[in-house]
């Protein structure tokens, strides 16, 4: 098994010339500031983002709020902004219901002050763990949930949301890492992971297996075991699998522009490298939103689902472009 130090290690390439570093560097501030120019023009009295019909079809009321207020607190806008400040008035008086909303609710929390809002953290955790779908006393992911089907995209959430919760010291039960673990070990397929896990014929995609990744990394994180060093081998079979990726993806690029950033950041790194492959992956990303930026500041990553929904997309694209250089 390759160390997982390498794996995750930034990969060696050929300099950029300091003029195109400088240009790109540039083209990321300014992109960062447009898209949190116009999300802050979005915003509604009531403090929300509320702006499309997912809310209405999918009972997801609160989602595109938490989601947005998530983006700008990661893109580095202070906690103590007015429109942070109001967006989390809006926030809190919405009762647990979905399973993406409360991920987004407890990280939002979190950020802006765990202390403050223990009690709320702490009655979204155990929501969550109340919600896992289990078979047989196995962990089968989750769901929105209006049914028992779990999915990838919700188990992915939810476990972002748990992880965030125990961070920020709000009980979690212990067991539900060792948990994931298990179950993204148990779902892995050839091609990596898939949305369903129904039947051996379920597809596996891109962006379902840079989830699993982020689980199984959440989870060796969370493993209390000195004898384990770092996650599963099925992270670097799975790492494998992804480098590198051109970022695009028929079901959502603004959605997999997130999870690989969460993914980097977990990682520590902008660049991948598994044997000799490698993935700047934040290059490769910054550079298709900046290209991609509208002139009134949103990002439009093609004409279906969220993908063409200005605000959903400028929110998972500010995300992926995260906060300012450290100087």
């Amino acid at each position: 098994m390759l160390a997982f130090a390498l794996s995750v290690a930034t990969a060696i390439a050929a300099p950029v010339p300091k003029e195109i570093d400088e240009k790109f560097e540039k083209g990321v501030v300014d992109a960062r500031t447009r898209s949190i120019d116009f999300l802050k023009r979005q915003q509604k009295k009531d403090g929300s983002w509320e702006g499309t019909t997912i809310p209405l079809l999918a009972d997801l009321a609160g989602g595109e709020t938490a989601l947005v207020t998530l983006s700008l607190l990661e893109a580095g806008v202070s906690v103590n902004d007015p429109m942070i400040a109001k967006a989390v008035d809006y926030l809190v008086k919405l009762a647990p219901k979905k399973t993406y909303v409360v991920s987004l609710q407890t990280q939002v929390l979190v950020r802006v002050d765990a202390k403050k809002h223990k009690d709320q953290i702490q009655t979204y955790a155990d929501w969550l763990l109340e919600n896992a779908i289990k078979k047989d006393d196995k962990l089968e992911g989750w769901s929105y949930p209006a049914n028992q089907i779990a999915d990838g995209s919700n188990t992915h959430f939810a476990v972002m949301g748990l992880h965030t919760a125990a961070q920020a010291g709000i009980k979690v039960d212990e067991k539900v890492w060792k948990e994931i673990k298990d179950f993204y070990v148990r779902t892995k397929r050839e091609g990596g992971w898939s949305y369903y896990n129904l039947q051996a014929a379920d597809r596996s995609t891109n962006s379902m297996t840079t989830c699993a990744l982020i689980g199984l990394l959440i989870a060796s994180k969370h493993d209390k075991d000195p004898k384990v060093k770092g996650p599963d081998p099925a992270f670097e079979k799975g790492l494998k699998l992804l480098v590198p990726w051109d970022l695009q993806s028929p079901k959502g690029t603004g959605y997999a522009m997130m999870v690989v950033a969460e993914l980097g950041r977990m990682s520590r790194s902008n660049e991948f490298r598994v044997g000799d492959k490698a993935w700047a992956w934040y290059r490769t990303g910054a550079e298709i939103l900046i290209k991609s930026q509208k002139e009134d500041g949103s990002f439009i990553l093609g004409t279906r689902n969220t993908d063409a929904m200005p605000l959903i997309t400028t929110a998972s694209g500010l995300y992926f472009l995260g906060p300012p250089a450290k100087k």
